[in-house]
């Protein structure tokens, strides 16, 4: 145990860390999992992080970044970790995954016209369909869109494309993506037409330190596992 202590205070003394105990988690906005309010990092999967942190005597410092630079930041280093991710074969050559989830969801189409009824992704043929840069849908399914998707910087932003007509349909996440249709003028009026994938959103480090990224996957899963055996959420955050 002692050894394994020693090796774990190793890991996290590794240079470019001011203080041992403190790992740099970036983020975009993903409600209810993560979003940024009143300069805190809120949410679902913010609260859980903070309980496993508290758990493996760890301090969380959170950082709010949009999609592509939080994800340049922990392949470069420049974070220690990443969430919420979806898990694919392209990420796990980069990343180091948490074997446990934090959370599930589903890849869905919006739409906000009432002339649309698309059942399959062929169906999208001569549409404008917006997807979030960087952001991994289900495996295949990007592939499956006829034609090159829109792309945008944030789920706000592309469903409020949606909500302008400026697209026809809108390829994101459920949980985020109704939780943002409540907030804009068409919410009302958009609706899920096809589910694509249900995916696992998962923890993910940073490769850089990979001796120390590897220790807080293991540890961070280990965590995940014992709270989800036991039945037991963390605090949820306020609604933004």
């Amino acid at each position: 145990m002692a050894l394994a202590l020693s090796v774990a205070t190793g890991f996290l003394l590794s240079p470019g860390h001011a203080r041992a105990d403190e790992v740099r988690f970036v983020y975009e906005d993903f409600p209810p999992f993560e979003y940024l309010k009143d300069g805190e990092a809120r949410g679902d999967s913010a609260a859980l992080i903070r309980r496993v942190c508290a758990e493996l005597g760890l301090t969380p410092v959170f950082l709010h970044r949009p999609w592509v630079r939080a994800m340049d930041d922990v392949l470069t280093g420049h974070a220690d970790g990443i969430f919420s991710v979806y898990r694919s074969e392209e990420r796990d050559r980069s990343l180091i995954f948490a074997q446990q989830p934090l959370a599930h969801d589903e890849t869905v189409v919006f739409v906000a016209r009432d002339d649309l009824r698309p059942e399959s992704l062929s169906d999208l043929a001569g549409l404008r369909v917006g997807v979030v840069r960087g952001h991994h849908n289900g495996p295949g399914v990007i592939e499956g869109i006829p034609g090159a998707p829109h792309l945008f910087k944030d789920v706000r932003t592309l469903l409020a494309m949606l909500c302008e007509g400026r697209i026809d349909a809108a390829m994101v996440t459920r949980g985020p993506g109704e939780h943002v249709l409540r907030q804009l003028e068409c919410g009302n009026r958009a609706r899920v037409v096809m589910v694509l994938a249900r995916m696992p959103l998962h923890i993910a480090f940073s490769k850089v330190d990979e001796a120390r990224g590897r220790w807080l996957a293991e540890s961070f899963s280990r965590e995940l596992a014992r709270i989800a055996a036991g039945g037991e959420a963390a605090p949820e955050s306020a609604e933004p």
